[in-house]
Order: C-alpha cells, then sequence, then structure tokens
C-alpha cells in the first residue's frame, strides 16, 4: 500500500493549522511531510524517508525561518510616537531617583516620566539622552 498521500494530506494540515498559531513553527513540518512524500511514493527505505524530512525540516527551520521573520521584522519608514524619541535629547525638570522612584524630563515640549539607565541619581537641568523605551517610561542617561 502507498501512503504517500498520507504524508501530503498531514503536510497540509499542519500547513493550515498554522493559520491558528504564532510564530511559524508548525508550517515547516507541514513543508517537510510533503517534500518526505516523495520518497515514500518511490517506494524508498524508512531511512530514506527519515533522513529527507529531517534534512528539510532543519534547512526550513535553521535558514529560511530566519530570513521570512528577519525581512518581516524589519521596521521601514519613520520611527513614529514614542520610538521617534529614542537618541533625543531633552533636559531633567524633576530629579531621576529610582530609589525616590521619582523622575521627568521635558523632551521637543513634552514631559515625560524617566529612569536613569545606570541607575544613577540625574539633578534637575542636566541635558540627557533617551536611550530606549520600557513600558510608559523613558530610558535616560546623562549626555
Amino acid at each position: 500500500m502507498n501512503v504517500w498521500w498520507l504524508f501530503v494530506t498531514v503536510g497540509i494540515l499542519l500547513m493550515a493549522l498554522e493559520a491558528l498559531t504564532p510564530g511559524f513553527i508548525i508550517m515547516w513540518f507541514g513543508i517537510a511531510f510533503i517534500v518526505a512524500a516523495i520518497p515514500v511514493y518511490l517506494n524508498a527505505s524508512t531511512q530514506v524517508v527519515l533522513i529527507t524530512f529531517s534534512i528539510t525540516l532543519l534547512l526550513l527551520t535553521v535558514f529560511v525561518r530566519k530570513i521570512f521573520l528577519g525581512t518581516r521584522s524589519e521596521h521601514k519608514g519613520p520611527k513614529t510616537n514614542a520610538l521617534s524619541l529614542v537618541g533625543e535629547k531633552g533636559v531633567v525638570i524633576e530629579e531621576i531617583n529610582s530609589i525616590k522612584a521619582t523622575g521627568l524630563v521635558r523632551i521637543h515640549k513634552e514631559v515625560w516620566t524617566a529612569i536613569s539607565k545606570k541607575s544613577e541619581v540625574i539633578p534637575v537641568d542636566q541635558e540627557i539622552v533617551v536611550q530606549k523605551i520600557e513600558g510608559v517610561k523613558l530610558v535616560v542617561e546623562k549626555e
């Protein structure tokens, strides 16, 4: 009995199941099952089928997934909203102190809560540079 069609069916079902799950993992198993259906159709040994499946899955998950996710996750175009603040300079208007949980900075006429990148106290009127954003707070360090 030739079961190559079973491999193709399982592959298609796994690829369809990918639509319900995040991460692009299950799809590669589905493609590997479909590729492994070729040696099954040709009546190859179980070892050849397993090796074909394993190599295909390895290549897809290691190389193609990285390329696919890398091109999808790139942010193209100008930074917007809060992301545009990273790298901007501002001035401290309330002392930044992680122990007291205080800290306000002014950047482009807007006031933001801030924390120090190095957990140091930064006094009022000190110029700062925004390093990153954590939640709703700017992570800054002295300029």
